[in-house]
């Protein structure tokens, strides 16, 4: 009986390689990313392709023109990366009838691979960067700020800080991320890096703040040391940043006047948190109606004896946001899939007010019964708009509607009727 002779499979292999100089292209400075498709003795199938970071629809292009050019392979093994869309992998997987496998791969290995990158590499233009490293710190920071990727990111940015240490926009991404990941300690120190260095640059000066790009990185250190002093538990220092910051920018373009009530309330600093909610009555009398800063004020009222100003502020605050006081409560929520009017106003909003001020009413069953009391008092308006804001989740998608822009706009003001006092 004849057999059919078994056939190894064919391989290919997809490998990358970040390129640690700055290089200059037609629109600024970058990291580049090159890649390459070669067989598995390290022969290359096509020239590398420059990119500004690991694209998969690149890398999907790549291949798609290689098997129009060669005989496809049975599998296709790709280096791992953070940045893949592994579903997105699966449809080409399946479009194009390859297996596709992912592998570890180590820079040095294949080393004909590694010195392909490297002779190619040395071809790009990498003039300007010895002499003037303040400029190609600047355009590293523009190029990182237009990518998708946080591992590139982070590496332009650290890349930038190498030309000019000086760079506070470099900075300031950097300490956001350490930030982020939750290094209080450090986070601290990179903001007040960052704060130190800027000082002396606005220093007797007058800017449009926030407004001028320039002066973002002082603001956000002042901010971004806040916050952190906030996370470290000093709360008195983190209310004091934060009246810092409103006086220098009183537009306060980064919300600081709705955050520092609530944190002189959890520094035990009731007389500091009533100066400001009466400094805000007069010195922003339409403001916005945020929801955390109208249930700080009535906890605050309540601590004052006025409860029935008190139950007014609580009454605002609930309509503003229907999922607080059932959180502060543990009574039902609301439906999540709702239309809501803007993020104040959605589910993710309330889960943080209930991490970073729920406290306070943890420690005083008093606050929570006139909480209890006011959100009884009005669920039946509540109720109103969570029936009304279905009917505006329902709407949405009925755009064929000839009358559909008119009878939006009328389900918006019915909503705003709905949540005011």
């Amino acid at each position: 009986m004849i057999q059919p002779i078994k056939r190894a499979k064919t391989e290919w292999i997809l490998f990358w390689i970040d390129v640690e100089e700055p290089v200059q292209t037609a629109r600024g400075f970058i990291l580049p990313t090159l890649m390459v498709v070669s067989d598995t003795d390290g022969m290359p199938l096509g020239s590398p392709e420059l990119m500004e970071e690991l694209d998969q629809t690149r890398a999907e292009n790549l291949l798609t023109k290689l098997f129009e050019q060669h005989t496809p392979p049975d599998r296709v093994t790709i280096g791992t990366s953070e940045d893949w869309d592994l579903d997105g992998w699966k449809a080409f997987s399946r479009d194009c009838d390859v297996e596709i496998r992912f592998q570890k791969f180590n820079p040095n290995d294949p080393a004909s691979l590694e010195h392909i990158f490297r002779t190619f590499s040395f071809g790009l233009q990498k003039g300007g960067a010895a002499d003037n490293p303040r400029e190609v710190a600047r355009s590293l920071v523009a190029t990182a700020m237009q990518l998708r990727s946080p591992r590139k990111r982070l590496s332009l940015f650290k890349k930038a800080l190498e030309q000019d240490p000086d760079c506070a926009a470099a900075r300031i991404e950097l300490a956001d991320v350490t930030f982020q990941e939750g290094h209080w300690k450090k986070a601290l120190e990179a903001y007040e890096e960052t704060f130190t260095r800027e000082e002396p640059r606005w220093r007797n000066r007058f800017p449009i703040w926030w407004e001028d790009l320039e002066t973002r990185p002082y603001l956000r250190s002042h901010y971004g040391r806040a916050m952190t002093l906030w996370h470290l538990g000093h709360h008195a220092d983190a209310a004091a940043g934060f009246e810092v910051l409103l006086e220098m920018n009183p537009t306060d373009h980064q919300g600081a006047r709705f955050l520092i009530p609530l944190v002189w309330l959890l520094a035990d600093r009731q007389d500091a948190a009533t100066e400001f909610f009466e400094y805000c009555e007069e010195r922003y009398p339409k403001d916005f109606a945020e929801p955390a800063f109208l249930f700080g004020w009535g906890f605050n009222l309540h601590n004052l004896g006025k409860e029935t100003e008190a139950k007014a502020k609580y009454a605002e605050a609930i309509l503003k946001n229907l999922y607080i006081a059932p959180l502060l409560l543990e009574a039902p929520e609301p439906p999540a899939n709702l239309w809501h009017p803007n993020d104040r106003a959605e589910p993710n909003y309330a889960n943080e007010f209930i991490e970073s001020y729920a406290v306070l009413w943890d420690r005083d069953p008093a606050a929570l019964r006139l909480v209890r009391e006011t959100y009884e008092e009005v669920f039946p308006q509540v109720q109103q708009i969570l029936i009304h804001r279905q009917r505006v989740t329902d709407f949405q998608d009925q755009r064929y509607d000839s009358e559909y822009k008119a009878k939006w706009q009328a389900l918006i003001a019915e909503d705003e009727r709905l949540t005011s006092r």
